[in-house]
């Protein structure tokens, strides 16, 4: 299905509206990090260092094979820094940062900011992130990042490096626990996930109505897991993308799929792990490759959906554009001439084209524009940010499970033997073209 961007719209067409994209090629990358100043002034210095080291032990070793590099800030004083370790999640930093993982809960007050929404537990706490600051890009990066310590949150090294810790810990602070991937010194946390109301839009293939009401594909067979994973029973229902948004932005505890990641979402949802890509461009015939937009010459005729958020987007980048009300007629308009590209994806144009009746190979990429991924996502309102850590915990370990790859493996053999859907997978997502 193609997706328009607003936060209550959508263009219901078929399997292409999953989407995104990720590129391994990006993480040969560094980040500078420092230890936020905000552990609570109870700890003694050799705790303080202990927990220090603890956390960017942690980082260190979730990111140790995946070509990462950290390296401390110069400018420690300003926070200068790419990663922020132990920072203390609260209501006036809320949007500034990627929260990445919890490391630490404490007790709140005596100058430790509390961190709303933080459990059901009697007291208020106080819970310590790994933290990514916002700029052009770093989502991917974040999404990156917390998807590589959840999986080592899961690992037996893990669980010895915190029960150490834990143990020493327990010296001056007897309650503290680990639990949710996360070290509490207030004692145990509470993440109430009975109430949680788990619902998909339609999307054939992905997540659609099988025999006797129940929902079948690949994204709901990820779901279906993850829910097992945390032994929780609760029906996946489904509803036009109209009342999912509704319900997600008044609502607590709503986890969704799949939602485009949009930046006039953020404010609505926590993105729990990604299902699907897309990449979006221009498809011609016999056209040259262009490595931007604007170097694709303006007098082309573009070709559009109806409706559709990239016909403002092409009148915005001064092409000759024209609307079509489906695929099939948008891939006629190009094989007939009447436009130059289609302004579109690579599953769009599958589905659009008959390969009875035209070389659909020949219609090829010819300018990239973005990438779209479709998410399970959780409602943010009055959420616990301990539900979304549970999620994400078991989202990793079930996409590392020989279960779902099974059944990721045996959907992909499916579609494309019965549908020639252009796809690959790469870390449990589906990608909606073929790899380079």
């Amino acid at each position: 299905m193609e997706i328009r961007k607003g936060i209550s719209s959508v263009v219901f067409v078929v399997i292409v509206c999953l989407c995104a994209l990720w590129s391994s090629s990006t993480w040969a990358q560094a980040f500078s990090y420092s230890h936020a100043p905000d552990l609570p002034s109870t700890l003694s210095p050799s705790e303080k260092q202990s927990i220090q080291s603890y956390s960017l032990t942690v980082f260190k070793n979730a990111l140790s094979k995946n070509g990462i590099d950290l390296t401390p800030a110069t400018d420690t004083i300003s926070n200068k820094a790419d990663v922020l370790i132990n920072l203390i999640r609260d209501e006036n930093n809320e949007d500034s940062y990627f929260w990445i993982t919890p490391l630490f809960a404490f007790e709140c007050g005596n100058n430790v900011r509390c961190t709303p929404n933080a459990g059901s537990q009697a007291t208020t706490i106080a819970v310590s992130y790994i933290a990514l600051s916002k700029s052009e890009g770093s989502a991917d990066f974040a999404e990156r990042l917390s998807e590589l310590i959840a999986q080592y949150k899961g690992s037996d090294n893990f669980t010895l490096l915190a029960s150490a810790i834990r143990d020493e810990l327990k010296a001056s602070f007897p309650a503290t626990i680990l639990t949710f991937g996360t070290l509490s010194l207030a004692g145990e946390l509470h993440a109430n996930t009975d109430n949680l109301w788990v619902i998909a839009d339609i999307v054939p293939l992905f997540s659609e109505v099988g025999e006797r009401g129940k929902l079948k594909g690949i994204a709901a067979d990820l779901v279906r897991d993850i829910l097992d994973e945390m032994t929780l029973k609760q029906n996946i229902l489904s509803a036009p993308w109209e009342r999912i948004a509704k319900e997600a932005m008044t609502k607590s505890n709503v986890l969704v799929f799949s939602v485009i990641r949009t930046s006039e979402r953020e404010s609505v949802f926590h993105w729990v792990t990604p299902v699907s890509r897309n990449l979006h461009g221009l498809y011609g015939i016999d056209k040259p490759y262009f490595e931007s937009f604007a170097n694709v010459p303006k007098n082309f005729r573009v070709g559009t959906l109806l409706e559709d958020y990239r016909y403002n987007v092409a009148i915005e980048h001064g092409f000759k554009v024209k609307a079509y009300d489906s695929w099939q007629a948008l891939v006629d308009a190009l094989i007939n001439n009447e436009i130059d590209t289609i302004f579109g994806s690579q599953g769009a144009i599958d589905f659009g084209c008959n390969p009875k009746q035209f070389k659909c190979e020949t219609i090829t990429l010819s300018s990239k524009y973005d990438i779209s991924t479709a998410y399970l996502a959780l409602s943010k309102k009055d959420t616990c940010v301990l539900v979304l850590e549970k999620l994400k915990l078991a989202a990793a370990g079930v996409k590392m499970s020989d279960k779902f790859n099974e059944q990721l493996s045996s959907w992909s053999d499916m579609v494309s033997q019965e549908y020639g859907i252009a796809h690959h997978t790469e870390h449990g997502v589906v990608h909606l073209w073929n790899p380079n």
